[in-house]
């Protein structure tokens, strides 16, 4: 992450330093000049060279610092650290130009990356933190809070058309919106959330009396109204903020904030929790509970079979509906069917959708069938639905509770001893996916271009291949014109002989993901990026062209 290399960047040279002043460094000296007191030349051991002034011996005042990395930092200095304004030039190609204490950024500043980017805004402790707004290449603009180098708090998001989205940001990742529109839209056409008020009979006003302690409740100027505990006349301790917007927050409050652990439920419906440090979530919570793992039995065969399981999900309660896929879930069904796809019966491949797709029953099916594989078979696991980073978000998911970690996905792929393993997702922050093909004994002669595709799998070596819908930071998208997410429709199309560059009538992994690649970047204008990664051989097939 950027943000993160900034920090080891802006941190580097501090340690460097550290080290060339050091009374080890026997062989530093004054070149020229005054460097007791005055102006004069340093060169330290270590190869960095301090131009500037000094008092009592220390670098104090204006300097120039020429680093043995190449990075040079030209400004303010005070008892041997950059304290004050300065710009540090990195060798990389980036610059920081603002304020300095302690050898860290702090304060306000700006940072330019080589890659055209623009941070400018607070820094702490030489990272981005309070309010910033960073600029992109393609004109776009993230401006609001920012903590710990991660957008964090209320922003407002520009894309490079000019549409805007207003919302709530929690360690890097858009958890609310709360508006998206045109940039010359009218503000008052926009719908008011309701500002109802929860009913407070027989609660203590404790804006009116003074509440030392005990329950009661406060009305805030904005309209918001917090029920719950107080001390010393303040809300603190457990209680919900009802807030103005339409918001509602349940958990430990201090300070007129959440702070502690606690949840948000959005308008939107969305549903957020998390640890949370004045107002800012800083650790997102987890309390999925154990699914049992019940033993089953490998089934022993020296044909080839494939295992799937396809899950797709549309109907959330704790995120934005999605329009599309189950129907992309039932396509890939309808593939696994067909020819081309294996030609797999239904007691090889599972389906579920929406109210079945939860996260117990995907893990139940996951273990049911892959578990079933021997040395000599396939698994297959394709995920059509939310993603947030590290995880899928089955139909139980409520912001809170039941997210299909990619750990608990890649247990299950490496408990099984089939020989492919095959994880295709269609989701958000699909930063975990493992590949799995799939086998099948059709009922009479098998055609000749079936049973290639079965051979395929015996040539080829073994392996897992994750093939993403997207890179972790990027979101997926769905496309009303074609009625499908955006890259399940070019894997279908991939797969139904698109792909196959060679003309050797099979689809390999290699060939499916460049043809994807390609076709997803141009059809997005380079917002979405698949990913394939694994331990795979190239020549892995995974489907056979018919025509």
């Amino acid at each position: 992450m950027k943000g993160h290399n900034l920090f080891i960047r802006l941190l580097l040279p501090a340690v460097v330093l550290a080290a060339a002043i050091s009374p080890t460094n026997l062989n530093a000296q004054c070149q020229s000049g005054n460097c007791q007191n005055g102006t004069g030349k340093y060169r330290y051991n270590s190869g960095t060279i301090y131009t500037g002034q000094f008092i009592n011996g220390q670098r104090t005042g204006k300097g120039k610092m020429v680093y043995a990395n190449n990075n040079v930092y030209e400004g303010q200095f005070n008892r041997n650290k950059m304290h004050g304004d300065g710009t540090m030039y990195y060798a990389n190609g980036d610059k920081y130009v603002g304020r300095w204490i302690s050898d860290q950024p702090n304060g306000k500043g700006a940072y330019y990356f080589k890659t055209k980017e623009r941070y400018e805004g607070d820094f702490k402790s030489g990272k981005f933190d309070g309010q910033g707004t960073m600029h992109y290449p393609d004109g776009a603009y993230y401006t609001g809070g920012w903590k710990q180098n991660r957008k964090n708090g209320q922003g407002k998001f520009v894309d490079p058309t000019g549409k805007v989205t207003l919302g709530t940001w929690a360690l890097g990742k858009l958890v609310n919106t709360s508006g998206s529109l045109a940039s010359n839209t009218n503000q008052s056409e926009r719908p008011k959330p309701s500002t109802t008020k929860p009913d407070v009979t027989g609660l203590r006003n404790c804006g009116v009396v003074s509440c030392t302690s005990g329950k009661g409740y406060y009305d805030y100027p904005d309209g918001s109204r917090w029920i719950g505990e107080f001390r010393n006349g303040y809300p603190h301790g457990k209680g919900t903020c009802y807030y103005a917007d339409g918001n509602r927050y349940e958990g430990e409050w201090v300070n007129n904030a959440p702070n502690g652990e606690g949840i948000m439920y959005f308008a939107s419906g969305r549903v957020y929790g998390a640890v949370w440090v004045n107002g800012a979530a800083v650790k997102e919570l987890d309390s999925d509970e154990q699914v049992p793992a019940n033993p089953v039995r490998m089934e022993s065969t020296k044909n080839v079979k494939i295992w799937a399981v396809v899950v797709g999900v549309g109907r959330y309660t704790s995120m934005p509906s999605l329009k599309f896929t189950d129907d992309d879930a039932y396509r890939f069904y309808t593939f696994l069917r067909s020819v081309e796809g294996g030609a797999l019966p239904e007691e090889q491949v599972a389906i579920l959708v929406d109210d079945d797709a939860t996260r117990a029953n995907i893990l139940k099916k996951m273990r049911e069938y892959f578990l079933r594989a021997d040395e000599n078979d396939v698994v297959l696991l394709y995920f059509s639905g939310h993603g947030l980073e590290g995880c899928f978000l089955p139909v139980d998911y409520d912001g809170y509770n039941n997210k299909l970690r990619h750990d608990e996905v890649k247990q299950i792929f490496n408990e099984s001893k089939a020989k492919h393993k095959l994880c295709i997702a269609d989701a958000c922050h699909s930063g975990s996916l493992n590949y799995g093909g799939g086998s099948l004994a059709a009922k009479g002669p098998a055609p000749v271009s079936l049973q290639r595709y079965y051979k395929a799998f015996e040539d080829a070596s073994g392996g897992i291949a994750l093939l993403m819908s997207s890179k972790a930071e990027e979101l997926s998208l769905e496309e009303h014109g074609l009625r499908q997410g955006v890259f399940t429709y070019y894997v279908l199309q991939g797969l139904k002989g698109n792909a196959d560059t060679n003309n050797d009538m099979l689809v390999s992994i290699k060939e499916l993901y460049r043809y994807v690649y390609v076709k997803v970047r141009e059809y997005t204008g380079n917002i979405q990026t698949p990913v394939l990664t694994g331990d795979y051989d190239d020549d892995m097939p995974v489907a056979v062209r018919q025509h």
